[in-house]
C-alpha cells in the first residue's frame, strides 16, 4: 500500500467511526424518550409528528460541535417566569446560550426568551418580553464557562399551581412542558428546572369563584407537582429552584399573598432551593422592572451553583 494513502485511510475509517458513534447516540436518545412520552401518556411523536420531526431533524441553530452536549433548563410556572419587563434596545449574544423556541427550533439566547412567535403547542406561550431567563444563563456561564446553556420555555402567565398539576396531555401546562423537555433533550440533558409562580394563587377566592386556587394548601400542591415532575422524568434528584412571591400593589385583589410567601417558605425539598424577590422593583401591581429580572435571574444561577455544590444534589 501507498505509504501516504495509509494515514489518509485510518483517518477517514476514524471519522466514519465517530460520525456513526454521534449519529447512534441521537438515535438512541430520541428513542428513549419517545419511549418515555408514550409510557407516560403525555404524547407520541405519530400525534404531533411535525413538532417531533422538527425537534429531532439537526439543529442549524447550535453549532454542531454543541449539539447533544446542552445543559438544559426548563423555566415554569407564570408571567413573572415568562417575563414583563422592557425589552432592551441592545443586546450582546452569548456564543454557549441558547433558547429551544416556542416554534420549537433552537436559536442564539436574546431577550425575548419566551417569544411568541410561531408557535406549534396546543398550550399557546410567549410573552413577547424581558423575563430572567437569559440573566439566569449569562451568570451561570460567567461561573461556570465549559457550560453551554440551553433554555426552555415553559411558563404561562395568570396560571395558577392548580394548573401546573400532573395532567398527562400535550393540551395541558404539565404534559406540554414535559414534551418540549423531551424535545429539546435530544441536544443535550435537563440540568434543573426554574419555578415562578403562586400569584394567581394568592387571589381572592370570592372574587375569582370560577378558578381553583390554592393558597392555604399551596405547599401541599408545589411538594406534589415536583414530585410528580422528577418521577416522569425518571430524575429523582433533579435539581429544582424556585422564586418566593415578591411584592404587589394591589391589596384588594391580592388576599392571601402572606398566606402564599409562607406557604412557600415553609417549604423543605431535597434538592431544592429558594430565592426571595421581595426587595426588588415592581413596574406595576405584580410585575417586575427589567432590572428587576436581571436580579431575579441572577439569584436564580447562584441558587443553582448552590444546590450543586451541595450534598443534597450529590455535589
Amino acid at each position: 500500500m501507498n505509504p501516504v494513502s495509509r494515514p489518509l485511510l485510518t483517518l477517514i475509517i476514524t471519522g466514519v467511526f465517530f460520525v456513526g458513534a454521534g449519529c447512534g447516540l441521537l438515535f438512541q436518545r430520541n428513542v428513549v424518550l419517545g419511549n418515555l412520552l408514550r409510557a407516560a401518556g403525555v404524547w407520541a411523536p405519530e400525534a404531533g409528528a411535525e413538532a417531533w420531526s422538527m425537534a429531532t431533524r439537526p439543529a442549524p441553530g447550535l453549532p454542531q460541535a454543541f449539539q447533544g452536549r446542552l445543559a438544559l433548563f426548563a423555566l415554569a410556572g407564570q408571567s413573572n417566569m415568562a417575563g414583563w419587563g422592557n425589552l432592551p434596545e441592545q443586546q450582546a449574544l452569548h456564543p454557549r446560550a441558547f433558547v429551544f423556541g416556542n416554534d420549537y427550533v433552537w436559536r442564539p439566547a436574546s431577550e425575548p426568551i419566551d417569544d411568541p412567535q410561531r408557535q406549534v403547542d396546543q398550550v399557546p406561550l410567549g410573552s413577547g418580553r424581558m423575563g430572567p431567563g437569559m440573566a439566569f444563563a449569562t451568570t451561570l456561564l460567567a461561573a461556570e464557562p465549559d457550560l453551554i446553556v440551553g433554555l426552555i420555555p415553559c411558563a404561562k402567565g395568570d396560571t395558577s399551581i392548580h394548573q401546573w398539576q400532573r395532567s398527562l396531555g400535550d393540551d395541558t401546562l404539565y404534559g406540554s412542558c414535559l414534551k418540549r423537555i423531551a424535545a429539546a433533550s435530544t441536544m443535550g440533558d435537563l440540568a434543573a428546572v426554574l419555578f415562578f409562580q403562586g400569584e394567581a394563587d394568592a387571589l381572592d377566592p370570592q372574587k375569582f369563584p370560577e378558578r381553583t386556587l390554592s393558597a392555604e394548601n399551596y405547599g401541599e400542591m408545589f411538594t406534589r407537582y415536583v414530585e410528580d415532575l422528577r418521577a416522569d422524568l425518571q430524575q429523582s434528584d433533579l435539581p429544582l429552584v424556585f422564586a418566593q412571591i415578591g411584592s404587589h400593589s394591589a391589596p384588594l385583589d391580592f388576599v392571601n399573598w402572606r398566606v402564599v410567601q409562607q406557604q412557600q417558605a415553609a417549604l423543605d425539598l431535597p434538592c431544592t432551593r429558594m430565592i426571595t424577590t421581595d426587595d426588588l422593583a415592581l413596574m406595576d401591581a405584580v410585575h417586575f422592572t427589567s432590572a428587576s429580572y436581571q436580579t431575579i435571574g441572577e439569584r436564580f444561577a447562584s441558587a443553582y451553583l448552590v444546590l450543586m455544590a451541595s450534598e443534597a444534589c450529590g455535589g
